[in-house]
C-alpha cells in the first residue's frame, strides 16, 4: 500500500500542480494535494490541515517562494519545503536554501522529484528525533537531583546537568570545558583515572564510589555509572549524591566505636585495636601492655552528688587518663566506672609499671570538677603480650583479674597478672574437655525463642538457641562454652548438630500440623569460612526434607570483614537456594558499614547490649533508631533482641522497628512450649 503524501503546493498554473501529484504518484505515493497562490490562501491551508510537505513556485504573480518560506518561518510550524520552478539560477536557489527551503528543482528535470521528496522527508524526520531527543535530554538535564555530566574523551566536562550548582556549589557553564581531575577528591585520583581508561576500553562502570570537592572544599560522596559512547567520542556519567549515607553510615560507626559519654573509645574500638597492636608487636619483638582501671568509691561520689555529677567526673577522668599516656596508646571506657589502656611497643615490662604508677599516682591528686575538689582512688590490673596470653580477650580477661587482686589488696594501688590468677583459666581447658563429650552424650538441647511482628503481634517465627545440661554442673551458660567452643574449632561439629536438630524440628512442626514456622540458627564465623557452607546448609535441607525458606541464618558481623568475597559469594548462593539471612547483634561490629550495601541479607538484628538500655542512655537510643533508619533505607526488615519491658515495645513501635524478640513476649521455651503457644494463637497486645 502505496504511503500517503499530504502535499501543499504554492503554484498559480494547474497544470504544472497537475504534473507534480502525476510524477509524485509514479514515485510510489498516494498523493494529497492542494493548491494555493497567495498569502492569505497559504495561511489558511497552514491553519486547517496537517501537511507533510510544501512544494512553492519560485515567482508568482501575487506571491513567491520567498514569502511562502517566511510565511512558514513565521507560524513555528515544522514542514519541509522544497521550490520547483520554472526559471531559476543557482545564486538564486542558493538563497532559497538560506530562507529555510529544503531542495530546489527545476520543471524541466522532475524525475528527481519523488526520490528528493523522501529524502527531504526522512531529513525532517531524522530533525524532529534530534530534536526530541534535545528536549528530553535539557529536561533531564534540568530535572534530575543526579549530577549528570558528558565528558571528551581526555576526560573534560562538555555539558554537566543542573544539579551541579547544589551539589558542587559551581554553575554548569562553569564546569563546561574543566578537567575531572580538578574536581576529584585527590585520594581517589588514582582510582577515578582507572575507571576512566576502563569506560573508554569498552567496559560500563556501574556503582563507582568517589569523592568530589565542593567549591567550598567540603566533601561530597557520589555513585557514579557511566558508559562510553564509541560513535560520538562521549562518555555519559551519572553521579548520585550519596553524601548523606555516608555521614550516617559514618555517625553510626563512631556510636558504635565510641563511649557517649566521655568521647573515648569503647570497648568494640579497643578490641580492635588490641587484636592490631598483637599483630604488630607479632612482627616487631615488642611488647604491649592492658592496663584495666576502676575507680574506687565512684559509687558514692555518683550517688551523693548524682548522676549528672558523676558523669563530669567520668569525663574529668577520661581526660586525665590520655594526658597520661603517649599519643598512639588508647584510653577506653568500657562502661560504668572501668576504663582500659592500651600501651603499645614498649621495650621492657618496666615500661608499664611507670605508666601504672604514673596513673595510681595522679589519681591520688584531687580532681577539680563543677567547682569541687573531688578525691578519687583507683585498682589497676596489668597484663603483659606475649607473657599473659595470646589473644585480645584473654588479656583483657587477665588485666581484669589482676585488677581485682589490686582491690583485695586494699584499693588505690596496681597488680602485674600472675599464674596464681588462672584458675579461671584451668576451669576453661576442664569445660572444654567436657564440651567435646557433651553432643554424643545428648547433653545438648534446643529452646526457641518467639519472633514477633510489631504490625499485628502474631508470631511469625522463632530462634532456636543451644543450652548445655551437664549431669554434673547443671545447666552451663552459654556465654561460658560457646567462646571455648570458638577457640577450639568444636563449633564446626556443634554447629552441624544445631543446624540439624533446628531443621528436623521445623519439619516436625510442619508433620504436626502447623504453619510453616521460620527457624533461625546461629552461624559462626568458624562455620562460614571453614567449610562449604552452601553445601552443608544444602545438605541438611534436603535430608530433614523442609524448604529453604523455613530457614535462616545469622550472621555475625566480625564474619562479614574477615573474608569479603567468599562471603558474598556464599551468601549470594544461599539467597539463591531460598534461605532467609539476617545479620545478627548488629551495631556492636566494626566494618561492616563498609560492606553492608553488598550483602543480599534480609534482616538487621538489633544487640540487645542497645535495647536493654535505649530508654535511658542517649547513645543507646540514637543507635537504635539510627540503625532502624539505615536498614529500612537499604531495604532491610529490622528485629530488635533483649525487649524486656512494655515501654521496650512501644519505643520501638513508634520509631518503625518491624520485629521484636524478647522476655516482654516469651523466654526461650521448650519445642513442645512453642508449639502449644503457636497453636493457642499467642499474640502481643497492641
Amino acid at each position: 500500500m502505496a504511503p500517503i503524501l499530504r502535499v501543499l503546493m504554492v503554484e498559480d498554473c494547474e497544470d504544472d500542480a497537475f504534473l507534480v501529484r502525476e510524477v509524485l504518484s509514479g514515485g510510489g505515493y498516494e498523493v494529497l494535494a492542494l493548491r494555493v497562490d497567495t498569502e492569505d490562501d497559504l495561511l489558511q491551508a497552514l491553519r486547517d490541515e496537517e501537511w507533510d510537505i510544501v512544494l512553492a513556485d519560485y515567482c508568482l504573480p501575487a506571491f513567491s517562494a520567498e514569502g511562502a518560506l517566511r510565511v512558514l518561518r513565521e507560524s513555528g510550524l515544522d514542514i519541509p519545503a522544497i521550490v520547483v520552478s520554472g526559471t531559476v539560477g543557482e545564486d538564486v536557489a542558493v538563497q532559497t536554501i538560506k530562507l529555510g527551503a529544503d531542495d530546489y528543482l527545476l520543471k524541466q528535470n522532475l524525475t528527481r522529484l519523488a526520490s528528493a521528496v523522501r529524502q527531504v522527508l526522512e531529513g525532517a524526520a531524522s530533525r524532529r528525533q534530534q530534536r526530541r531527543l534535545e528536549r528530553m535530554k535539557s529536561i533531564i538535564l534540568d530535572s534530575s537531583p543526579d549530577l549528570i555530566c558528558i565528558l571528551d574523551m581526555q576526560g573534560r566536562f562538555i555539558e554537566v546537568s543542573s544539579a551541579s550548582l547544589a551539589m558542587l556549589g559551581y554553575a554548569p557553564d562553569e564546569l563546561e570545558g574543566a578537567h575531572f581531575e580538578g574536581m576529584m577528591h585527590p585520594a581517589d585520583l588514582q582510582r577515578a583515572w582507572d575507571e576512566f581508561h576502563s569506560i573508554l576500553a569498552g567496559h560500563p562502570v556501574r556503582n563507582f564510589e568517589s569523592r568530589l570537592l565542593h567549591r567550598s572544599g567540603a566533601v561530597v560522596h557520589l555513585l557514579w555509572s557511566a558508559a562510553f559512547s564509541r560513535d560520538d567520542g562521549l562518555i555519559v556519567s551519572v553521579g548520585h549524591d550519596i553524601t548523606a549515607r555516608k555521614q550516617a553510615e559514618q555517625h553510626i560507626r563512631y556510636l558504635a566505636m565510641h563511649d557517649d559519654l566521655t568521647g573515648l573509645p569503647n570497648r568494640n574500638l579497643i578490641q580492635d585495636r588490641i587484636v592490631q597492636a598483637i599483630a604488630h608487636a607479632r612482627r616487631s619483638g615488642s611488647l604491649l601492655a592492658l592496663l584495666y582501671l576502676d575507680l574506687d568509691r565512684f559509687k558514692i561520689i555518683n550517688d551523693g552528688y548524682g548522676h549528672l555529677f558523676g558523669d563530669a567526673v567520668l569525663r574529668a577522668s577520661g581526660e586525665r587518663l590520655v594526658r597520661l599516656v603517649r599519643e598512639g596508646d588508647t584510653v577506653a571506657r568500657l562502661g560504668g566506672d572501668e576504663f582500659l589502656i592500651l600501651l603499645t611497643d614498649l621495650r621492657q615490662p618496666g615500661d608499664a609499671d611507670i605508666v601504672a604508677r604514673k596513673i595510681i599516682e595522679s589519681l591520688d591528686c584531687p580532681l577539680a570538677v563543677q567547682g569541687r575538689e573531688i578525691h578519687l582512688s583507683g585498682s589497676l590490673g596489668v597484663s603483659l603480650f606475649p607473657y599473659d596470653g595470646e589473644t585480645a580477650a584473654a588479656l583483657i580477661d587477665n588485666a581484669d583479674m589482676a585488677m581485682y587482686r589490686a582491690k583485695e589488696l586494699g584499693r588505690s594501688n596496681y597488680q602485674f597478672f600472675t599464674c596464681e590468677m588462672s584458675e579461671r583459666t584451668q576451669q576453661r581447658v576442664e569445660l572444654e574437655t567436657r564440651l567435646r563429650g557433651a553432643a554424643a552424650a545428648g547433653q545438648l538441647r534446643l529452646v526457641y525463642q518467639p519472633k514477633v511482628s510489631l504490625d499485628d503481634g502474631r508470631i511469625i517465627g522463632c530462634e532456636a538457641l543451644l543450652r548445655w545440661h551437664h549431669p554434673e554442673l547443671g545447666l552451663v551458660p552459654p556465654g561460658h562454652f560457646i567462646p571455648i567452643a570458638e577457640e577450639s574449632g568444636l563449633i564446626v561439629a556443634i554447629g552441624d548438630w544445631v543446624l540439624r536438630a533446628a531443621c528436623a524440628q521445623a519439619r516436625a512442626w510442619m508433620d504436626a500440623g502447623l504453619p510453616p514456622i521460620c527457624v533461625a540458627v546461629n552461624v559462626s564465623a568458624l562455620q562460614f569460612l571453614q567449610q562449604d557452607v552452601v553445601a552443608w546448609v544444602t545438605r541438611i535441607l534436603e535430608e530433614v526434607g523442609i524448604p529453604p525458606g523455613w530457614l535462616e541464618l545469622e550472621l555475625t558481623e566480625s564474619l562479614i570483614a574477615q573474608d569479603i568475597e567468599k562471603v558474598t559469594i556464599a551468601i549470594d548462593q544461599l539467597k539463591g537456594l531460598g534461605v532467609k539471612l539476617s545479620i545478627d547483634d548488629f551495631g556492636i561490629g566494626y566494618s561492616s558499614l563498609s560492606y553492608l550495601k553488598r550483602f543480599r541479607v534480609d534482616t538487621l538484628k538489633i544487640d540487645q547490649s542497645f535495647v536493654r538500655n535505649m530508654l535511658v542512655e542517649a547513645e543507646d537510643s540514637t543507635i537504635v533508631r539510627a540503625v532502624i533508619s539505615l536498614a529500612h533505607n537499604l531495604n532491610f526488615r529490622v528485629i530488635a533482641e533483649g525487649v524486656e519491658t512494655e515501654q521496650h515495645c512501644h519505643f520501638l513501635r513508634a520509631h518503625g522497628c518491624d520485629e521484636i524478640q524478647g522476655y516482654y513476649f516469651s523466654r526461650p521455651v521448650t519445642a513442645p512450649e512453642f508449639e502449644a503457644m503457636h497453636r493457642q494463637g499467642k499474640r502481643l497486645s497492641a
